[in-house]
């Protein structure tokens, strides 16, 4: 059975580089939430289907928290990273494959 790449983005309130949020960790918590994510520890928060595999992990910053995303999937599957960047109100920040 093949193997499904991890794909690796930030998610940034500005777009082309990766800065942290301002909001608190309840904003995430309501809107991983929302889009159909469980929370797997305080900073951690995890999605699985069929298909793929999402990750959402916040990391503190200087002034709240940035926020990776890591996509394993048989196939690159950016838009869904792409919709949750836009529910955050938010920009895709592609890093690499991680």
């Amino acid at each position: 059975m093949p193997t499904a790449s991890v794909r690796k983005f930030a998610i940034s309130p500005t777009p082309g580089e990766v800065l942290d949020f301002t909001e608190d960790l309840s904003w995430f918590d309501s809107t991983f939430t929302e889009l159909g994510f469980g929370k797997t520890s305080t900073y951690v928060f995890r999605h699985q289907d069929r298909e793929c595999m999402i990750k959402a992990e916040l990391v503190r910053g200087p002034d709240g928290f940035i926020c990776w995303l890591y996509v394993q999937a048989m196939d690159e599957h950016a838009y869904r990273a792409k919709e949750i960047a836009e529910a955050l109100g938010a920009h895709l920040v592609e890093k690499t494959r991680a």
